[in-house]
């Protein structure tokens, strides 16, 4: 497979190309329908470079509230100063000013994105970091560019004071904010997620979205403290998230502040105590087969000394010592190791499949038009008549087609679903005998859950498991839809006009007619990545389990369960207090048989939303050659009324090298592609 770092700059060359190619005010612009479309989809292929400069991982950071998520971000990508400052007393500290709000109390007050842009100014002027806040109802504004702290805070901190917004922003709602950051250190889209007790039900959901996103995690825990019960909840979802996704997304677990931990305790710094503790404390609650999710446990960082050890260089000081024992620079290696280990070639497939389509749809109508121009003058009638009778029956047929795959896709739906029949059975079996011998305090509600989590998520990958069929059903869906197209469409025999072309799942635009959306990501995956893999189809049956497992298979005990042990804590009659047991128990073995009808229910709609996927890509497939029939009709009218074979002639010579640089670039494109390897990217 090509190294990352090569094949980003051929990928950023390339587009280059395909960008002149589209601004070509020398080519054929003036006789194209939608010449001005033609900018739109130039800016397009602008954007796309950006993000091969950019974004080649997506990590999303996961914590408690206050253990240090933006800090950490801010030191990642050298956005962290640190200012030597003497307070009233007279006595030395220090300030650190970051890309993000910080504190030692509770600060992100909703989920944040830092965005790398490139080497590029931030934004629209000059600057480092722009600000860009999503505010409730959607509307997206752009707040300016490298902000005091203070304005940064009204917008995405929990104390920060809203009257530093602008004025008409005060009284609106963000749900979210982006921070544009250019030149720096790491090509990696971060999320900045809230503690895991946020209550507000919409950052739940775009914290969901960002799971479903990243391809790989950082769970922070401070040094100052060790990880405790009210943390099971969270690292047991990222548990079943990394068990439930294709080929276990790779999880760093982080110790962040070390140096706020210094002091010594048992002949050894604090910090190191908690570092044995928490890793520990992941051994006992999550240390499965293999390891994988626990890794080499947490990794002890300080971006503070980082930014201190940064200070002291430019100032001709030793600033060596403090970066290495800051432990920041191991922490980016594990993060470019894992570019280099599937998910940057994953991010150079996708921006290389858009460029693809966006050129090959410019390359294709220029190519109806020059074989619409090469036709003899006696073979316009002829085409004429053709073209109007492959008109009328791609007309008539789209609805027969969307009519059999709707029927197709619920006869598959319903084979792949027949296994849910026994779950409830077998997860009785192994669930029901460690229910019954502890009392559901939440050390022993998670080694339910955990247990849970790994029975689902073997049987739902086994050899006969739903998600095992269905990528089954789905390939042959797939196949189907392809038929149906070639019956109706025909197949390219080298003799007529606008030659139907194969269905391209890589990629299709976005609807504009209020069904879901394709997403750049491409009709498959834009299904997979709703649900955090890359390709159902490609890279095997684990896609499907992800978004069963947050929502219906993680599912704590319950309030009841834990309000009744709360109950028999303070009774002083042990009969009473075993009742409440006895009833905890009947009640988490009763969400068994409610787990299994709503993962039922969730396999449904999943299944639903892969197949409608499919059907929506075909009757974009089938809208999209029906225009090219109508446009090669209109200009073979245009001649037959003309009849100037002189201007034809001038139109070929004009387009013909214009359309083989085209075809170059989208072959080229292809190859690219074809280099990157698979979509076995290990997401």
């Amino acid at each position: 497979m090509m190294p990352v770092e090569e094949a980003q700059d051929e990928l950023k060359h390339l587009l280059s190309r395909c960008e002149r190619w589209l601004c070509d005010e020398d080519g054929a612009r003036d006789l194209l329908d939608d010449a001005a479309g033609l900018a739109g989809d130039a800016a397009r292929i602008e954007a796309l470079r950006t993000r091969v400069l950019s974004s080649m991982l997506n990590v999303a950071l996961l914590g408690r509230q206050s253990s240090g998520k933006s800090f950490l971000i801010s030191g990642l990508q050298g956005g962290l100063e640190y200012i030597p400052i003497t307070d009233e007393d007279g006595m030395p500290s220090a300030e650190f000013l970051g890309v993000l709000p910080s504190s030692a109390r509770p600060t992100t007050a909703c989920p944040c994105t830092v965005i790398p842009v490139g080497d590029e100014p931030a934004g629209t002027g000059e600057g480092r970091a722009m600000l860009r806040a999503r505010f409730a109802g959607g509307r997206v504004e752009d707040i300016g560019t490298d902000l005091p702290p203070a304005v940064v805070s009204a917008y995405g901190a929990v104390d920060g004071d809203i009257t530093n917004r602008r004025r008409e922003h005060i009284n609106l709602r963000v749900e979210s904010i982006e921070v544009l950051l250019s030149d720096a250190r790491l090509p990696v889209k971060l999320f900045d997620l809230p503690g895991s007790e946020s209550p507000i039900e919409e950052h739940e959901i775009i914290m969901r979205e960002a799971w479903a996103k990243a391809d790989c995690f950082i769970y922070v825990s401070h040094a100052t403290s060790a990880l405790t019960a009210n943390e099971l909840q969270l690292i047991r979802d990222l548990y079943a998230h990394h068990m439930q996704s294709n080929a276990n997304k790779k999880v760093l677990w982080v110790l962040s502040g070390i140096d706020l931990a210094t002091q010594r305790e048992q002949g050894q710094a604090a910090w190191k105590s908690v570092l044995a503790t928490n890793n520990a404390y992941l051994r006992t609650h999550f240390g499965g087969p293999g390891g994988q999710f626990i890794g080499e446990g947490f990794l002890p960082v300080s971006a503070a000394w980082e930014a201190e050890g940064e200070f002291k260089k430019a100032q001709g000081e030793d600033g060596e010592t403090l970066g290495r024992l800051s432990g920041m620079e191991t922490l980016r290696e594990h993060l470019r190791d894992l570019m280099e280990s599937g998910a940057g070639h994953a991010h150079l497939r996708q921006v290389a499949d858009e460029a693809r389509w966006l050129m090959r749809r410019r390359q294709r109508q220029l190519a109806d038009m020059l074989d619409t121009h090469q036709l003899a003058v006696e073979d316009l009638e002829v085409q004429m008549g053709s073209l109007r009778s492959r008109i009328a029956g791609a007309e008539n047929s789209l609805e027969h087609i969307r009519t059999e795959l709707g029927r197709e896709l619920q006869r598959r739906i319903r084979s792949a679903r027949g296994p849910f029949g026994g779950l409830a059975e077998l997860l009785h079996q192994q669930l029901d005998p460690l229910i019954d011998r502890g009392n559901l305090s939440a050390e022993h509600a998670n080694e339910v859950d955990v247990l849970q989590v790994q029975l689902f998520s073997r049987w739902m990958t086994s050899p006969d498991g739903p998600a095992t069929l269905w990528e089954r059903e789905l390939r042959a869906f797939d196949t189907s839809a392809r038929q149906l197209l070639r019956a109706d469409l025909g197949v390219d025999t080298g003799s007529q006009l606008v030659a139907p072309e194969p269905l391209d799942t890589s990629y299709f635009p976005m609807q504009t007619d209020g069904r879901q959306p394709l997403t750049a990501y491409g009709v498959v995956q834009a299904a997979a990545n709703t649900l955090g893999v890359a390709s159902p189809l490609a890279a095997g049956a684990v896609w499907l389990t992800t978004s069963l497992s947050l929502a219906t298979i993680a599912v704590p005990a319950g309030a009841a369960v834990l309000a009744a042990i709360a109950i028999a804590k303070v009774t002083d009659l042990l009969k009473d207090r075993e009742t409440q047991v006895q009833r905890a128990r009947q009640e988490r073995k009763d969400m068994i048989d409610e787990h299994v009808r709503q993962a039922r229910s969730a396999f449904e709609r999943v299944t639903q939303s892969q197949g409608r996927l499919l059907i929506d890509a075909v009757e974009q497939h089938h809208a999209q050659h029906q225009a090219r029939l109508k446009s090669t009709l209109a200009q073979i009218m245009d001649r037959i009324n003309a009849e100037d074979t002189v201007r034809s002639r001038a139109v070929i010579d004009r387009l013909t090298p214009v359309n083989q640089t085209g075809q170059a670039l989208v072959t080229e494109l292809q190859d690219l592609r074809d280099a990157l390897g698979n979509d076995h990217t290990g997401r």
